[in-house]
């Protein structure tokens, strides 16, 4: 059995159970009248169930098909990732002056063309898609308030 992956599971139940117990002082109401403290706990809850999983499938498996943390780390594109890193805080920078529409759809052209290259119709056509999913989704499904953007939309 692998100590890392051990303490790690232990380290998100631990989290999970502060998450649980901050919600449930801040009140967790009901589900047709949830308080501040519906989301942490839910949150909580998931985030434990699903280490409480790891944990006893490792534990079932005995991690037996764990790789070595030099092999994890070993094919990692770091420049990849930093610049992944740097354009996320460019994003967050421009999400207000661009709006949700143009932002979005630049940081998923960066991300389908630059992360995975494929050809740029499939990449205008999904950052478009995937924008307007998630526009759908936040601004039509959940009344979400998105930045509009210097151009209105």
């Amino acid at each position: 059995m692998k100590k890392t992956f051990l303490i790690s599971d232990l380290f998100w139940i631990g989290i999970a159970a502060a998450f649980c117990y901050g919600g449930i002082q801040l009140g967790f109401g009901s589900f047709h009248s949830p308080h501040a403290g519906f989301m942490p706990f839910l949150a909580g809850l998931i985030l434990g169930l699903l280490a409480l999983a790891d944990l006893a499938i490792g534990l079932v498996n005995r991690w037996k098909e764990d790789k070595e943390d030099r092999e994890i780390w070993a094919n990692i594109s770091w420049g990849k990732l930093l610049l992944t890193v740097a354009l996320l805080f460019v994003y967050t920078i421009l999400f207000s002056t661009l709006g949700f529409t143009i932002s979005t759809i630049l940081l998923l052209l960066f991300l389908f063309r630059v992360m995975e290259p494929k050809r740029w119709w499939v990449v205008a056509v999904s950052s478009v898609a995937c924008t307007g999913l998630f526009y759908l989704a936040f601004k039509v499904g959940l009344d979400s308030q998105l930045p509009r953007g210097f151009l209105g939309f």
